[in-house]
């Protein structure tokens, strides 16, 4: 390779990285860049914030189906043995009553029971009292966050091959109000089976309708 060649090749790159070179991208480049990192942070910050609203919706759906699940466990050993139901009713500010005769009790002894939609603070709650006494007002609740407005309590017309008495118990339960609400069902129909399907409802501790 001959020297002037070698002196041609130095002479390029001395006048390719001559120092005080200025040259740098243009405004309209660096606007650009700017443009697409914007972008791609704002798809980012989507996806992120997308994750982890799913998760809490999911959190609060598991919580809420498993506070349903308690309230109904706690009830049914009692309902499924209930020596018989009184007429559901709603009183004037809107809460609903119905009252069993719980034949479950530790001690063996039948005492009255009487569950609540309470309207006022969204609760599903249960007072008991001897069977020939008198509603003690201290009450047990069994679930929070409850649309009284659409949760029912029934008591199912007996057909001819009705053999006891049957409740139907529909429970909706809410939670984070707004546009992350989560609501949960649960319809079940519990049979007292220590009742007949001739049972009078209105024999049914009498004394918390008096």
């Amino acid at each position: 390779m001959s020297l002037d060649h070698h002196m041609s090749l130095r002479e390029r790159i001395r006048r390719a990285v001559r120092p005080g070179d200025d040259r740098g991208v243009t405004l309209a480049e660096l606007a650009v860049t700017t443009g697409i990192m914007s972008v791609v942070m704002a798809i980012f910050t989507t996806a992120i914030v997308q994750l982890f609203t799913a998760g809490n919706k999911n959190e609060l759906v598991a919580l809420t189906q498993a506070q349903l699940n308690t309230a109904f466990l706690r009830l049914d050993r009692e309902l499924r043995y209930a020596a018989g139901f009184s007429t559901p009713r709603t009183d004037s500010d809107g809460n609903q009553f119905v009252e069993y005769v719980n034949t479950g009790t530790a001690g063996g002894t039948p005492e009255c029971a009487q569950l609540e939609l309470y309207k006022a603070t969204g609760t599903l709650r249960r007072q008991v009292w001897a069977l020939d006494g008198s509603p003690t007002n201290a009450w047990a609740v069994l679930a929070n966050s409850v649309d009284t407005a659409q949760s029912r309590l029934t008591l199912l017309q007996p057909t001819e091959n009705t053999t006891f008495q049957q409740l139907r118990v529909v429970l909706v339960v809410v939670t984070n109000p707004g546009r992350g609400q989560t609501t949960a069902n649960s319809d079940v129909t519990f049979t007292a089976l220590n009742s007949k399907s001739s049972t009078a409802p209105n024999t049914i501790c009498p004394k918390a309708r008096s």
